[in-house]
């Protein structure tokens, strides 16, 4: 199973021209990087869309609101389509993000796994959370953590 982990992208940045998983200055975006657990990681930006963490970006200044999201489904809804499952790591992050990758997962067509509440808490449980959707065992995430939530899974 082909599965992508995202997170959204952080307020803070550094100035420049650099990878992203550089650019953003955001624990919660290494923290869910560095437990992707083979499973491939982007980060929903605000500006780019779903970007990988390798991609080099220009630092910018931009929050995400509906016209941004109505804008970003194409590029969101493209990215995903090679994915057999979506997982975001939706810990303090904005409604607006969780609404995208939402919209886009429905217009792809694809299962998608929301975790992490606002203090982040549930980032522990990514691991065990990508192990079970690993092996298809989709029908048992939801007693990983209370945060978690599911659309268009069979």
């Amino acid at each position: 199973m082909k599965i992508l982990l995202a997170t959204a992208c952080g307020a803070k940045k550094n100035k420049g021209r650099m990878p992203a998983i550089d650019l953003y200055k955001s624990s919660r975006i290494k923290a869910v990087n560095n437990r992707r657990d083979g499973a491939d990681f982007a980060v929903l930006s605000a500006k780019y869309g779903l970007i990988y963490p390798d991609r080099v970006i220009r630092d910018y200044e931009k929050i995400l609101d509906s016209k941004g999201v109505k804008k970003l489904i194409p590029q969101v809804t493209e990215f995903i389509k090679i994915y057999d499952l979506i997982v975001f790591f939706k810990g303090g992050s904005r409604g607006e993000y969780r609404d995208l990758i939402k919209s886009a997962s429905e217009m792809a067509n694809k299962p998608l796994v929301m975790i992490g509440n606002r203090n982040q808490e549930d980032i522990g449980k990514l691991e065990e959370l990508l192990l079970r959707c690993t092996k298809g065992d989709l029908e048992k995430i939801n007693d990983i953590a209370p945060s978690i939530e599911t659309y268009n899974i069979l």
